[in-house]
């Protein structure tokens, strides 16, 4: 048992200290606040304050981890052991010449979205605003590389102090904005649609969308027979977020109420986990978010517990709050759109703080690390050129013992991206099949 003294326990302290030797490392432990008890416990243990205890090995506790107010922090970019680190313990002794808690705090809370910044057009917070950025390391899960240096200091202090390592895990995602390209969508859209590719000369699509809805060639779409072919080669469980909204300016998908698009939702129940992909104009009204996951709550008989925004729309507090008012335990939406990394420093799964409310919720958040569309959008890479960046991505997730969750749409498989759906099966191999490592 590890035991732990600060002169003050505050909500910001238990919320780290829980998410590093619990959920990190494995490590039962102890915080107090009496230096009686402290005194007379024994090793392992350590003091987490900004003054040295009777001599005992210590962690200099920066100020923030006291406060309750949401302010600009000096931060100040140092090195240590190869890693951007800052909140620098000015006191000889400690036993890191930085906070860890502290450090861990401001990343996975996300403090810095909290504070004033330059949004994008869409009203989000994009990754080159983000200190991980700008001190260069946002592909690297910076928070669980520099818990488990610290781990590895606590064992040197401590013969019997011994923590667990994490397995890499793999999870598979799948964003279904459009169920379909072209079927299913009514005589006036469709008819519109074959207007609208005709006035631009565009013969060719004209051409596709007339045999699909004709029946003479399958919809570009409908490649879910091949995911879950993918799915029983590898043996991995998948989630499908639905986008289950009317059809709006940047919603286009299949109405709530079609009755393919429901059956399709059905199925897909069959072989994963159905969570809701809440549209963007959900992100501006919470009537439209909780109708959303009521309706495809009753499409699949069980509330729904998962979520992953579209267009990446987060924004803190306020759609973890609105997620949580509406039954949501687990959200998937924590990266970004326009650079690959890791949005909050670390690859495992986290307890979301609400820093506004200076407590701890019910929703636990997962971070992914890239999306198709910012490779082939946002950074107009190739599936070649894609290929190094999400090897790097994943061996450095591997080597902290983290969960990797992909991000891809189901138009990536159409024909015309083929090439991308052969990145994507050429990488389930290094994440799964070369390391039998699979999320259940």
């Amino acid at each position: 048992m590890l035991t732990i003294y600060t002169p003050c326990i505050t909500e910001r302290i238990t919320f780290v200290m829980n998410v590093v030797f619990k959920t990190h490392l494995g490590v039962e432990y102890r915080l107090t606040d009496s230096a009686d008890f402290f005194a007379e416990a024994p090793a392992p243990k350590f003091v987490y304050a900004q003054e040295q205890f009777h001599n005992e090995l210590f962690i200099c506790k920066n100020p923030i981890m006291t406060e309750t107010e949401i302010c600009r922090q000096a931060i100040e970019i140092s090195e240590y052991e190869g890693e951007p680190v800052f909140f620098q313990a000015p006191h000889p002794a400690a036993l890191l010449p930085f906070d860890i808690f502290a450090v861990v705090f401001y990343l996975i809370s996300r403090y810095e979205e909290y504070l004033p910044f330059e949004k994008d057009r869409f009203g989000r917070f994009p990754a080159t605003q983000s200190l991980a950025y700008k001190a260069g390391c946002l592909q690297k899960p910076l928070a669980d590389i520099l818990i488990l240096k610290f781990a590895e200091k606590l064992q040197s202090a401590f013969s019997d102090f011994h923590y667990q390592k994490t397995k890499f895990q793999y999870i598979a995602t799948y964003d279904i904005d459009n169920a379909y390209l072209y079927k299913h969508k009514g005589f006036i859209r469709s008819a519109g649609g074959v207007c609208k590719q005709l006035l631009k000369g565009n013969l060719k699509e004209c051409r596709e969308r007339i045999s699909v809805l004709s029946n003479a060639k399958p919809d570009p779409n409908d490649v879910y027979a091949h995911l879950r072919r993918l799915q029983q080669k590898f043996n991995f469980s998948v989630y499908y977020f639905i986008l289950f909204a009317e059809t709006d300016v940047n919603d286009h998908g299949l109405s709530p109420k079609n009755k393919h698009f429901r059956s399709l939702i059905r199925d897909l129940q069959q072989s994963g986990t159905v969570g809701i992909h809440p549209s963007f104009a959900s992100a501006s009204d919470a009537g439209k978010l909780r109708r959303e996951i009521a309706g495809l709550s009753e499409v699949i008989g069980k509330n729904i517990t998962c979520s992953r925004s579209h267009f990446l729309m987060l924004r803190f507090p306020e759609t973890c709050r609105n997620l949580i008012r509406n039954g949501i335990t687990d959200d998937f939406t924590l990266g970004y759109a326009d650079q690959p990394g890791f949005r909050a420093s670390t690859c495992k799964p986290f307890p979301f703080f609400d820093l506004s409310a200076n407590q701890q919720t019910t929703l636990t958040l997962h971070p992914f690390a890239c999306m198709d569309a910012t490779l082939k959008r946002y950074l107009s890479l190739s599936p070649e050129q894609s290929l190094p960046l999400l090897c790097t991505l994943i061996d450095n997730v591997k080597a902290v013992g983290g969960t990797f969750v992909s991000l891809w749409h189901n138009e990536s498989f159409s024909p015309s991206e083929r090439d991308w759906g052969k990145l994507y099966e050429d990488l389930l191999e290094k994440w799964v099949k070369n390391d039998s490592l699979i999320a259940h």
